[in-house]
């Protein structure tokens, strides 16, 4: 019985990471000869069981113009939590968030971090340059399938 407990919220689990992944972000389209600056730095997740700060490795980071939900870029991290994006110049203000599931010791968790309205400012710089660099933390609670939450 608590083996088929577990199989089933593997398969829940699998399906809402399944649709989360599909239901893409609507990323604004840039043209072709947009300046663009760049941001960098790492994601972190602080680890649940004993606080300890974690590089946070393929997490998603999504720019976002300041304050609205137009995304403008976005990317996963590498392996050591770190990722680079490129934002058109222009911008006044960029919010920075990350949202994902990790798993640790046989146990999901849901981590959600953001930095809000950076600066980009005003030489254009690619990735690979020296880029304005933001690091985030992100916190994280005990993923609850929404079965668990009677939804």
């Amino acid at each position: 019985m608590k083996e088929t407990h577990w199989l089933v919220a593997a398969a829940v689990l699998f399906v809402v990471l399944l649709v989360a992944g599909c239901r893409a972000v609507d990323v604004k389209t840039l043209p072709e000869n947009f300046e663009p600056t760049c941001i960098q730095g790492t994601v972190w997740f602080r680890n649940p069981k004993d606080g300890t700060q974690v590089p946070y490795p393929s997490a998603p980071i999504t720019a976002w113009r300041h304050g609205t939900r137009q995304a403008l870029a976005q990317t996963k991290t590498d392996e050591s939590g770190n990722y680079c994006l490129e934002v058109p110049l222009e911008e006044s203000g960029v919010d920075l968030r990350v949202f994902g599931i990790i798993r640790l010791t046989g146990e999901a968790f849901s981590c959600k971090g953001s930095q809000k309205n950076i600066a980009p400012g005003s030489i254009s710089k690619k990735c690979g340059e020296d880029c304005i660099r933001v690091d985030i933390t992100t916190e994280c609670r005990e993923f609850e399938p929404a079965y668990h939450r009677g939804i």
